[in-house]
């Protein structure tokens, strides 16, 4: 017995436009053991489907940049180079053709050069958004090089993948995410500081959180017995820890 897959590409109206093959697998006897897809299989099945979207993509992307959109005359071409953009399902080399800016776009637009990579615009990251989130979920929670062996585990991964990558990108996202906090503010109350004492005091007892968690008990009989908080902090320079039994 045969199985083909196959990717059929149509256009925009509807039409088909490409068909290609993925993969092809035969089996002969049905047993546990080739029952269905193999780990390494259905890795080079993503891995082949993931190439042939993205090279089509790429295509008609480049296809559609080929012309001024103010005078639609077609851009001169300086040249071809390759840059690679890191997917869930393979590192992909994407010929990425410098184009010459218009006439009229370098009047109009006040553009600063005169010829620009609409491919390398259109992916100034060099990696998928998926394989950025589970790099940073993996990385934050566990070593890097432990995620690193786990996705190479059940994704079809480039052998250059490794801890340092997924470090220096989960270090990027946190830097973004700072970023977007805004500046620290040394005061949360706004007015002037003589109308603070007409302030209603809050109720008490006030809380203040540092750093901390529960443990959890080992038996397994009790959900809460034996559970306590511990609390982590440091003021002063003095480090401190408590443990507080759970109610």
């Amino acid at each position: 017995m045969k199985f083909k897959m196959q990717i059929v590409i149509e256009s925009d109206d509807g039409g088909e436009v490409l068909t290609k093959n993925v993969s092809e697998w035969e089996r002969n006897v049905t047993t546990v053991e080739n029952l269905g897809l193999s780990l390494m299989e259905s890795k080079e099945l993503l891995r082949k489907t993931q190439q042939t979207m993205v090279q089509e993509q790429v295509r008609e992307f480049l296809k559609q940049s080929q012309n001024c959109p103010h005078c639609r005359r077609k851009r001169l071409s300086k040249g071809t180079h390759l840059i690679v953009y890191r997917t869930l399902f393979g590192k992909m080399k994407l010929e990425s053709p410098r184009l010459f800016y218009c006439g009229c776009e370098l009047t109009k637009d006040s553009v600063k050069t005169k010829t620009f990579s609409p491919l390398a615009i259109a992916l100034p990251e060099r990696a998928s958004p998926d394989l950025l989130y589970l790099e940073s979920k993996f990385g934050a929670r566990i070593s890097f090089n432990l995620s690193r062996q786990l996705l190479a585990e059940v994704l079809p991964l480039h052998e250059e993948f490794n801890a340092a990558t997924i470090r220096n990108h989960l270090h990027k996202i946190g830097e973004r995410l700072e970023s977007e906090l805004g500046d620290d503010k040394g005061m949360y109350i706004e007015g002037c500081p003589r109308d603070w004492a007409n302030l209603p005091r809050p109720d008490l007892p006030l809380t203040v959180g540092i750093d901390g968690g529960y443990v959890h008990s080992n038996n397994p009989a009790s959900r809460t017995e034996g559970w306590f908080e511990v609390i982590i902090g440091k003021i002063n320079s003095f480090n401190f820890v408590s443990s507080i039994p759970r109610a």
